[in-house]
């Protein structure tokens, strides 16, 4: 399954907070309106590589291929710095789970065995690492099925003693919970709020579907230069469909079952209003008094959140790896040890894990708040950066009177979709988080979480742009001022060609690269 490296406490832990907000028929609706967002942008990001596929990966490589320099840059690196977030999200979510809500020097000992647990697995060999990517991909996803058979047992009367429960929290408390004002209005805000809060599960899904479709025979065969087959092309469109749909599907059933086992009013979905709480699994098999399953599902979240933040950490340093391997980074970071592993790129990606440490100053239900309004709002920029891609591409294709290798009946209306839902969805994570409300945190601080990506974001595009501070290395050796129409045709279509056709030469890959795509195969497929 696609989703195994995303799978972690975004879904377990922080649809708890999104059920809170706006209710079990909301959090139900924003989970369906995201599965169908992520499908939009997954074939927006297919076309492109069914095309051409990437070994690198398509934000990486195709920014720079199909728009600027500058431009594909920034992307890259907001794709690092995005899923180095990710990973003290990941570890103050893990500490949420067990109850330790309160700052203070109880929860920075445990923060930094999460902290030294999660590094030291990303300096394991890959071999090693790819062999427990598979364990924790099954357990997280076996803690998912498990959950959900759980839930469908207690609600129709499963529990010893209780009676039938059934959608019982769907008409009292009731299904849809109003937010900041009353009436159709406030339902309205607690939907959109409830979209924003889920967000977090369905980031940078629709990368790592493409990456999945993407195989490992495809991509040994483009990096060696030999002739596509034409069956591997035809496989990514149709490895995408299954792929997103095996993704929606548990996440959908996820929401569905939360809206049964907690009702949105429990003060423990969120800390009694400081921010995230326990999980309404959690809160439903309290209820229900099996105490013994509680502390069983306790333990295989906080599994799935560190197998998570262990992941996400890997992506991070092979992404900043890959862009040194490119010529966009410092050589340095391309750096292996003897077992292939980047221990440069995966030392200055763990930098960022240090920040699951202010929650040692607030409390880590306020802190998951300023992560996830962070993580949020890049992932919708790395969503606007793929339909950029995506119409960049469309447009030379035309230029140059080619034709797509495929084309989703989607298409482009996917694309428009996307680009529109995603800057709705980031102006509102701003929005949302500077009004008045039960949110966490003082207004001023949620603020700069939810619009710190967007200046970071220009400050890297422009520091590119005027050279500066980061030199020019050229993905493609192309000259300046090339304006006219073969020129332009000859800029990034040139290497888009359809099965029929050969395949350009291209430089010999290194073995250290060709196990890291081993790696990213194995994960996926897990």
């Amino acid at each position: 399954m696609a989703l195994g490296p995303t799978l972690g406490t975004g879904v377990f832990i922080g649809a708890g907070q999104a059920l809170a907000i706006g209710g079990p028929a909301s959090l139900l609706v924003a989970y369906v309106f995201l599965s169908l967002l992520t499908y939009f942008m997954a074939t927006t990001v297919a076309e492109v590589a069914t095309h051409a596929p990437a070994r690198h990966g398509t934000l990486v490589t195709n920014g720079f291929q199909y728009l600027t320099n500058s431009m594909g840059f920034a992307a890259g690196i907001l794709r690092w710095y995005t899923l180095a977030m990710f990973v003290p999200y990941e570890i103050t979510t893990a500490v949420v789970n067990l109850g330790l809500w309160n700052p203070g020097s109880t929860i920075a000992a445990r923060l930094s065995i999460l902290m030294t647990l999660i590094v030291a697995c990303n300096f394991l060999p890959e071999r090693h690492f790819r062999s427990s990517e598979r364990l924790f991909t099954r357990i997280k996803i076996g803690t998912l099925i498990s959950l959900l058979v759980l839930s469908l047992s207690i609600g129709y009367g499963g529990a010893t003693g209780h009676d039938k429960w059934g959608f019982c929290y769907w008409r009292k408390p009731g299904a849809m919970h109003e937010y900041l004002t009353h009436g159709p209005l406030g339902k309205f805000w607690g939907l959109l709020q409830c979209v924003l809060h889920s967000s977090i599960a369905f980031t940078f899904v629709p990368e790592l579907i493409v990456h999945r479709a993407e195989t490992l025979e495809s991509a040994r065969e483009t990096e060696i230069g030999e002739e596509l087959d034409p069956a591997i092309q035809a496989r990514i469109p149709r490895q995408v469909a299954i792929d997103t749909a095996t993704t929606a599907l548990p996440y959908i059933l996820s929401s569905l079952a939360m809206g049964v086992m907690a009702p949105y009013d429990d003060p423990l979905l969120t800390n009694n209003g400081a921010g995230a709480g326990l999980s309404p699994y959690i809160i439903g098999m309290n209820t229900a008094r099996i105490r013994i399953v509680s502390v069983t599902a306790t333990i295989a979240i906080l599994l799935s959140s560190v197998a998570s933040a262990r992941s996400f950490l890997y992506l991070a340093s092979r992404t900043l790896c890959a862009m040194s391997e490119l010529g966009h980074a410092h050589q340095v970071f391309k750096v292996r040890n003897q077992w292939g592993v980047p221990y440069v790129a995966v030392s200055v990606s763990a930098l960022f894990t240090p920040l699951a440490f202010v929650s040692v100053r607030i409390s880590s239900s306020v802190a998951i708040t300023y992560f996830l309004l962070f993580v949020n709002s890049s992932g919708y920029l790395s969503w606007l950066v793929s339909c950029a891609i995506s119409r960049s591409f469309r447009q030379r294709l035309r230029l140059c009177h080619n034709s797509r290798s495929y084309r989703f009946a989607i298409q482009p209306l996917g694309t428009h979709i996307g680009t529109l839902m995603s800057g709705i969805l980031l102006m509102s994570n701003g929005l949302a988080g500077g009004v008045p409300g039960p949110l966490p945190g003082s207004r001023t601080s949620r603020l700069v979480a939810a619009y710190i990506s967007i200046p970071i974001f220009a400050l890297l595009y422009f520091a590119h742009r005027f050279r500066t501070m980061i030199p020019d290395r050229a993905f493609h050796h192309t000259q300046e001022g090339h304006n006219n129409k073969e020129e332009e045709c000859g800029k990034g279509v040139a290497e888009v060609v359809h099965p029929q056709q050969g395949r350009p030469s291209a430089q010999p890959v290194s073995p250290e690269t060709i196990e890291m795509n081993q790696v990213w195969s194995m994960a996926m497929e897990a």
